[in-house]
């Protein structure tokens, strides 16, 4: 697991644990609680409550980031811990053809500053086009259709807006990494 993985997993049970004191603070006394106008029966297992909530959340993002990151789009994944022998490691067939697929939609300048366009949240076509100025709109909707067609982003269907994928959010920051460690080589 990579670093920035751990400190944003850090972040989010930090996160939980202020969610659950809150909880804890506003169910306090009768049972039931009242602040800024929020009433909330929680009757006598306000405890029970509040880990069946926080379990609930651990669970779900444990399973989103697994099947985002672990798991990707089809052949992305080499390996993965904790099958049935712990620490045995499983093969995965690898497509050569989806990874290269996925590194040229990297490959782009333009790509690249929509998926960090794209990771503070999502955006409609003409706000992107805004955003990185002086591209034309039948431009950027080629690489919209590229970096969806691998996997990278995802078009709301009744919205329209663009959405950066777990995936995109993990090739992107991949390949950050990448350059510092290239630029930190050619230092030395």
């Amino acid at each position: 697991m990579s670093e920035d993985l751990k400190e944003e997993m850090r972040k989010l049970k930090e996160e939980m644990a202020g969610l659950k004191d809150q909880l804890k603070d506003m169910a306090a006394g009768e049972g039931v609680a009242k602040r800024r106008g929020l009433y909330i029966d929680m009757g006598n297992s306000v405890q029970d409550y509040v880990d069946d909530v926080m379990q609930g959340v651990a669970e779900g993002v444990h399973g989103e980031l697994d099947k985002s990151i672990f798991i990707g789009p089809g052949g992305f994944r080499i390996w993965r811990r904790g099958g049935p022998h712990r620490d045995e490691e499983e093969e995965v067939e690898v497509n050569f053809e989806k990874i290269a697929k996925a590194m040229s939609a990297l490959g782009e300048e333009h790509r690249l500053k929509i998926l960090r366009a794209l990771m503070s949240g999502g955006r409609y076509i003409n706000e992107l086009q805004e955003e990185l100025g002086g591209i034309t709109t039948s431009t950027l909707s080629s690489h919209l259709d590229v970096l969806e067609e691998v996997g990278f982003v995802v078009q709301e269907k009744v919205r329209g807006r663009y959405l950066v994928t777990m995936p995109g959010r993990t090739a992107y920051k991949m390949a950050r990494k990448v350059v510092r460690f290239l630029e930190a080589g050619s230092e030395e």
